[in-house]
């Protein structure tokens, strides 16, 4: 797999017209990393992988969500999920930790990853996701995320994705 670069978004984007904002930021690998705001939704992108099926799940949901994951593989009728690996990473979308991004979904030419998004995102506002890279940060219209999958030939699961519940 080739590495996932932020040139072939900005392409993409450009291509298909689908305006963004761009903010360049420090490197950040994880959500409570992060030490700007966004005008949209603040989300965190997941790669896992059920561990018998091998099935592939990129998920998205809103960045202060702590998501259950034992009841998210039961919703998605597996028995267990982890953690996609640096190497299958590389290998499904050409990233590396720390710039998860759906924006890389055009490297997934062999269809192995199931996108679900969390219905608890606002689809009305505007949300943010990294170009391949994680320095910078697009911002983007939910709806022109939603047109750039259907370019794509994306159909994304939505999904009320379960919350653990608080101490």
């Amino acid at each position: 797999m080739a590495k996932a670069t932020d040139t072939e978004v900005y392409q993409l984007l450009s291509e298909w017209q689908i305006p963004y904002e761009r903010v360049e930021h420090q490197a950040v690998y994880t959500v409570a990393e992060i030490d700007f705001s966004i005008d949209g939704t603040e989300v965190k992108n997941l790669l896992m992988r059920g561990k018998k099926s091998k099935q592939n799940y990129f998920i998205i949901c809103p960045s202060e969500k702590r998501l259950d994951i034992k009841a998210l593989a039961k919703n998605l009728g597996e028995s267990h999920l982890s953690f996609a690996s640096a190497e299958q990473l590389f290998d499904l979308l050409g990233l590396t930790p720390g710039a998860v991004t759906p924006l890389a979904l055009p490297h997934d030419r062999e269809r192995q990853i199931t996108l679900v998004i969390d219905q608890a995102i606002d689809q009305t506002a505007k949300i943010g996701f990294h170009p391949n890279v994680n320095t910078a940060t697009l911002v983007l219209a939910f709806t022109d995320f939603q047109r750039y999958l259907t370019k794509l030939g994306i159909q994304p699961v939505y999904l009320v994705l379960p919350e653990q519940a608080t101490a």
